[in-house]
């Protein structure tokens, strides 16, 4: 199968064609014909080494967590889907993931993915799982938010973060945004009933009441800066571990808020709340679509930030 893949830990750059061996779904996996997928931040720093523990170190290293495509070999055991469904979900965030989705061809444990509703793309599946998941994730179970709450996100206008303002909604909950000036009125499409605009104003000094959730989507701020503006039993939830958050969720202990990180986790039951929430219209903003062939000029272009949502992976038609 053609695959697009790393040789080895360094620029992104230096990722290319290769021809590899088409995997064989295992018990419990099924192969996937991936159709779509979408580009995450882990993958700039997947493929520079920084977060080595995200993917499993075999070279040539194919990168590529989100997926949308059809089954066409089921490994045994499997007994939930069947060769043909057209399915979506992600793949592991761990060493256990060996090969990605910017390939003709990968497999995915049959518990880690869900159907694709019929009148949903391909694109839209693909672009939504990781996001719209760790939204849910973050929110509904980190965060415990309560139909009726309210949560500030920060980024708001990212894969993640756009995402996270129409699963708050899905969930009941009222929510101030905070982008850059560039995505104010795209982020108030979305359904945000306030914006505060990063550009003009710092969002922690003029952020009005209280929160149940603080969701850093964009992983730029602390539970220290932000705790002033979470009520009684507040939650803090960051996408990206490091030393602050660490310290932060021992000390946050003490105090009448918590600091968390959010490590997602691609579950059938949360996957198929999201595809149905996509047939009720749940948004899933693309930002724009590369072939798989140019993926690493779409990797580039999420590294320089400035988007509105995700950027899409063709993967079937663009080798």
């Amino acid at each position: 199968m053609r695959a697009m893949a790393m040789p080895s830990y360094g620029p992104v750059e230096q990722m290319k064609l290769v021809e590899l061996p088409t995997p064989e779904p295992g018990p419990g996996h099924v192969r996937v014909r991936v159709h779509a997928s979408a580009v995450n931040p882990s993958e700039l720093k997947v493929a520079t080494g920084e977060v080595k523990f995200l993917h499993g170190r075999t070279f040539p290293m194919v990168l590529g967590y989100d997926f949308s495509g059809v089954i066409d070999r089921v490994g045994a055991g499997v007994a939930t889907v069947a060769e043909g469904d057209e399915v979506f979900g992600f793949l592991p965030y761990s060493g256990s993931n060996k090969l990605g989705a910017f390939a003709e061809y990968t497999v995915s444990a049959a518990s880690g993915l869900a159907r694709k509703p019929a009148s949903v793309s391909h694109a839209v599946a693909a672009a939504a799982a990781t996001p719209a998941i760790t939204a849910l994730q973050s929110l509904r179970d980190l965060g415990r938010l309560p139909s009726g709450g309210r949560t500030l996100i920060i980024g708001a206008s990212g894969g993640v973060g756009a995402l996270a303002v129409g699963v708050a909604k899905k969930l009941g909950a009222e929510v101030v945004a905070v982008c850059a000036t560039h995505a104010v009125d795209f982020v108030k499409e979305l359904g945000a009933e306030v914006v505060i605009d990063r550009k003009k104003e710092d969002p922690l000094r003029v952020a009005k009441g209280h929160f149940d959730i603080v969701f850093d989507a964009a992983a730029v701020s602390s539970w220290s800066a932000t705790r002033h503006l979470l009520g009684k039993g507040g939650v803090y939830v960051t996408t990206l571990p490091g030393p602050a958050i660490v310290f932060h969720l021992g000390l946050s202990l003490f105090t009448a808020t918590r600091a968390k990180i959010v490590v997602v986790k691609s579950r059938t039951d949360d996957l198929a709340l999201v595809g149905r929430w996509l047939t009720e219209g749940l948004k899933v903003p693309i930002d724009s679509t590369v072939p798989v062939r140019d993926v690493v000029a779409g990797i580039k272009r999420l590294a320089a930030g400035e988007m509105r949502g995700r950027i899409s992976v063709d993967v079937i038609g663009g080798f």
